[in-house]
């Protein structure tokens, strides 16, 4: 969408300091809009807020400007390494908010572009360069994300394998272009599959922040070129860090950096202490046939080395969760490790179905079964800072199906009362879902996202979902965003996105990136929920 409002800001004032120069810089300033909303629009008011991060802010109210007129403001202060915020009101409301990156304005002609959004709304950004799934990201905290490598077609039965790509993207919303668009800044690192063949394509692997030893990096671990059901031999146990500073991948870690197996389309988080729980997936093999874990791998980020977590075993068999399994934060007490697919031998026959078990991993990687909820699997998890844990959907029933099967995804919500250790239903979602996203917004309100009606670990179908919605802890009541419905997309996401890239900017909002669209394969589109500055 092109440039709907210029900006054009001029300064003549004093700094604050008496015999400092006058500053006399001239500022114009060009909105981005998302590509389907300008929310400037129906602006009746602009207010630009120059904020130094000392002091009160200055902000000053223009009259809105015809679309492809300049408004000007004049006797503006100076700003070093300051922000400068956007706010479009309609009869008092604020409907349009935007921030720059930090600026230094004192002498010259300056331009700069700003991202402009709805609060609390739904749009489409730029889309992907291709159709993708199971790729890796970050969000750098400045307005810019980092999109890593995923697969650009979907992956259904033995004889569908696509493969993954190697690309590393950053999308910049902190000093956007017009078209929102990606740009190709690298190409994924070289690493050694399970037949001993180097790699650049990658898909399935985890993307965790290191909070100490190599402070502020990310983890890059597991994955590989194929999804782990198709062909396992072409999956890694390679682990490396990247450094968001330089968006370079930091070749520091030693030999020993390797995992204790390859694995792929695991969940990881970092537990208070620092170390990073690896858990479930695919793992590799020399031959083709998928292996299914049931038991995880904890990164020591002082020692920079993977230890064994052994899940539980009945009858020889793992009964913790494989795939869409999730995982959350308990404190000082470790991780949560809830549901997901058990492997089921069924006289040769390969099959699934979700798992009730609930495990609590130390810091240490002690193993400690604790009461869990339905069996479940394919559902989201978050912790509330209370430190109960609410968990959303997914396909909970004790069926056994095949690995080229789906199953009915559900409504509820269960809550973990950290305090007693048990499990709780409290509430439901407006639609069932599974294979989807939970991020948490604020104290109470988790904003859920994509997933589709019918899930399974290997298996899609066309019941992909576009619809967002926000669950409020505080009262256990779910509000759709939009008049978004099961069946009519109006009002959600751009596109229906099973197992999307979800990454979230505190300042700016939350991105729904590529995943599966439940039928033809893998989308492009990004979708984007502004968070509220009201």
């Amino acid at each position: 969408m092109s440039v709907l409002l210029l900006i054009a800001a001029a300064c003549t004032g004093a700094t604050d300091s008496g015999d400092a120069p006058l500053a006399t810089y001239r500022l114009t300033l060009a909105p981005v809009v998302p590509l389907d909303d300008n929310p400037l629009d129906s602006v009746d008011r602009i207010d630009l807020v120059l904020d130094s991060g000392v002091g009160e802010p200055v902000r000053v109210t223009l009259s809105a400007p015809a679309s492809g007129d300049s408004a000007l403001a004049e006797g503006l202060p100076p700003l070093e390494s300051g922000l400068i915020r956007v706010e479009g009101y309609a009869e008092g409301e604020l409907v349009a908010w935007g921030q720059t990156g930090s600026m230094t304005l004192v002498d010259g002609e300056i331009n700069a572009t700003v991202f402009v959004s709805r609060p609390g709304g739904l749009a489409q950004l730029g889309n992907l360069p291709a159709e993708v799934a199971q790729g890796g990201g970050i969000a750098l905290g400045d307005g810019r994300f980092v999109i890593m490598g995923g697969a650009e077609n979907r992956g259904s039965g033995m004889s569908d394998n696509p493969r993954g790509v190697d690309t590393l993207l950053l999308l910049d919303l902190g000093a956007p272009t017009a078209e929102l668009a990606f740009t190709e800044i690298d190409t994924l690192p070289a690493y050694v599959d399970t037949n001993g063949d180097d790699e650049t394509a990658r898909r399935g692997f985890s993307v965790t922040r290191l909070t100490t030893g190599d402070a502020g990096k990310y983890l890059i671990a597991g994955g590989g070129e194929s999804d782990g059901y198709s062909d396992a031999s072409l999956l890694t146990a390679d682990a490396r860090l990247f450094d968001p500073e330089t968006l370079e991948f930091d070749d520091s870690l030693p030999d020993r950096d390797t995992l204790y197996t390859a694995r792929t389309r695991h969940a990881a988080l970092a537990n208070q202490q620092g170390g990073v729980l690896l858990w479930g997936g695919f793992g590799g093999a020399s031959s083709s046939y998928f292996v299914t874990l049931g038991d995880g791998e904890l990164y020591d980020p002082v020692e920079r080395s993977f230890t064994q977590v052994v899940g539980l075993q009945e009858g020889g068999e793992p009964s913790s969760g494989a795939l869409g399994v999730a995982l959350a934060d308990l404190g000082e007490d470790g991780i949560l490790v809830a549901g997901g697919t058990r492997p089921i031998d069924n006289g040769g026959n390969a099959e699934w179905r979700p798992t009730d078990v609930s495990l609590r991993v130390s810091l240490r990687g002690e193993v400690e079964e604790i009461a869990g909820m339905d069996p479940v699997a394919g559902h989201a998890m978050v912790t509330l800072p209370d430190g109960d844990v609410l968990s959303f959907g997914g396909v909970s029933d004790n069926t056994t199906r095949t690995y080229l099967a789906t199953g009915p995804a559900v409504k509820t919500v269960w809550r973990y009362r950290h305090s007693s250790e048990e499990w709780d239903e409290v509430g439901a979602m407006k639609l069932a879902r599974a294979g989807h996203r939970a991020v948490l917004l604020d104290d109470t309100h988790v904003l859920v996202l994509g997933g589709a009606q019918q899930w399974g670990p290997t298996e899609y179908d066309n019941s992909a979902l576009s619809c967002v919605e926000i669950y409020d802890a505080a009262n256990d009541s779910s509000s759709m965003v939009g008049s978004c419905s099961a069946d009519d997309d109006a009002g959600g996401l751009p596109a229906r996105q099973q197992d999307p890239l979800v990454l979230y900017d505190p300042e700016l909002g939350v991105l729904s990136i590529g995943g599966r669209d439940g039928d033809n394969g893998a989308v492009p589109q990004v979708g984007f929920f502004a968070v509220s500055h009201d």
